[in-house]
């Protein structure tokens, strides 16, 4: 087995793709690193090289044989440690920090579903976190799916983070990522409805802007008072459905997605 790899722009993906098919690649995979595409086109056997390096030499294209390559290398390679906020450091579990970072570590599985904290909406609950979690606060992730909100609220302090989620698949996520990071996951499979009044100093919910607003007045009771709101999981277009809701709010951007912090009072 032969690929064909061709470094190329996102809005390219479609036609080259096709063109691939068309010239008989057996199958397409995309590698982006560092905002870097890359796609790689199987062929099966070695006769296609030279017409493939001409016809794509416009993409910077290399020929290699499938036995020469290190999968598990590569695979890694896609999964660098990111630097989120001013105090957070996200990482697959393969990773080494740096011991001079001075960041709070995250260790991940990202091999696994239900996030791995490279989506906007984690990193923006995050980068709130580091303004609104305070040492011996109670926090609950409603749709904790991989746990790394809580896990971060820990590491800033928490006295408790509760992981809640309605997919108990997404739990054993969460405590896989949990057991990395050597903490005690706190996780219940549920709604909201399940707790308490005011059993929680910082309530999140990283889902989406439909679900978090219909489950808005849950999110307000779970949240004693004075306490903190952070929801996320929307674009920019329906951020004004959740400013109409409240006074005292703070919101934070990456691209189209927004996150909203508010303090109930």
């Amino acid at each position: 087995m032969y690929s064909l790899w061709l470094v190329c722009e996102l809005e390219q993906v479609d036609l080259l793709s096709a063109e691939l098919w068309e010239a008989g690649t057996t199958g397409i995979r995309e590698i982006d690193e560092d905002g870097r595409l890359t796609l790689v086109a199987s062929f099966e056997t070695n006769e296609y090289q030279s017409a493939m390096l001409t016809e794509f030499s416009a993409y910077a294209p290399q020929w290699i044989a499938e036995d020469a390559i290190d999968w598990k290398a590569v695979s890694n390679d896609a999964w660098p440690g990111r630097e989120i906020g001013s105090r957070f450091l996200v990482v697959p579990h393969w990773q080494v920090a740096p011991k001079t970072s001075g960041r709070l570590r995250l260790t991940h599985n990202p091999g696994l579903a239900s996030g791995t904290g490279e989506h906007p909406c984690t990193q923006l609950a995050l980068i709130a976190f580091e303004k609104f979690i305070f040492p011996g606060c109670v926090v609950v992730d409603v749709g904790t799916g991989s746990g790394i909100l809580a896990i971060g609220a820990l590491r800033l302090g928490a006295a408790l983070a509760m992981g809640l989620d309605v997919d108990c698949a997404s739990l054993a996520v969460a405590r896989e990522n949990f057991d990395l990071n050597e903490l005690t996951p706190d996780l219940v499979c549920g709604s909201a409805e399940c707790l308490a009044d005011g059993c929680s100093d910082v309530t999140v919910a990283n889902i989406s802007g439909t679900v978090v607003l219909a489950i808005w007045e849950e999110l307000l009771r779970i949240t004693r008072r004075p306490g903190y709101l952070i929801v996320t999981g929307f674009p920019e277009t329906e951020l004004e459905a959740f400013q109409r809701l409240l006074t005292q709010f703070e919101t934070f951007e990456m691209g189209e997605w927004r996150c909203l912090a508010a303090r109930l009072s």
